[in-house]
């Protein structure tokens, strides 16, 4: 089967370690929300939090995009962060959705501000394919390849909408050609991290925003 009925439902939550995600009473800080994580206002949220953390806590946020994506590290890193209160919340008393999906909205982010890219973190536009180990591999990858259809999804859609779902259906195969080959048979996608790497890989590999 092809393009998005690779993709789970992203009403199933990602299943986390329990200390990664940020279930936190009312009143006191951190990150949860007073919506569903899948609603569009909660998504709508995350996005501005993500643009807001990159370019105003920069220093915590290029913390968070070095760990590997969904890693040990990376749920150790969110959960130091986030237990604390968070000035990007703005009237918000509650953000609680996975913590992938902050680390997706925050270098989302990063390329929407055109935060500068810390050399550590700079990705090669033409990244070879045996070095393609993952799906943020794979995003690299496809947007090195297909930096026009890569900015027209991240730039011209919303996350998680019928306009997303039909630029990812319609250049899935230009993605899939970037995936590696030892990927599971079957492996199910999630299409709003699909989003979410690419436009961190747009950021990583210095493509500017065309706004």
């Amino acid at each position: 089967m092809r393009g998005l009925r690779k993709f789970q439902s992203l009403a199933v939550l990602i299943a986390l370690p329990s200390a990664a995600m940020a279930q936190i009473a009312p009143g006191q800080p951190g990150i949860s929300t007073e919506h569903t994580y899948e609603g569009r206002g909660a998504l709508d949220d995350l996005a501005s939090f993500g643009q807001c953390f990159a370019s105003n806590q920069t220093k915590d946020a290029i913390r968070l995009v070095s760990t590997p994506p969904d890693s040990v590290d990376e749920a150790k890193v969110y959960k130091a962060l986030f237990s604390k209160e968070q000035g990007c919340l703005s009237d918000l008393n509650w953000l609680s959705v996975p913590w992938q999906y902050v680390r997706g909205a925050v270098g989302e982010g990063f390329y929407a501000r055109a935060v500068p890219v810390p050399p550590g973190l700079a990705l090669p536009r033409n990244l070879p394919p045996e070095k393609v180990q993952s799906v943020m591999d794979a995003a690299a990858c496809y947007a090195g390849k297909h930096p026009d259809d890569a900015r027209a999804l991240v730039e011209q859609t919303k996350p998680s909408t019928k306009e997303e779902a039909a630029a990812l259906d319609a250049h899935w195969a230009d993605f899939e050609a970037c995936l590696p080959s030892n990927m599971p048979v079957g492996y199910k996608f999630d299409s709003l991290i699909v989003r979410y790497r690419i436009a961190e890989a747009l950021w990583r590999e210095g493509w500017a925003h065309s706004k």
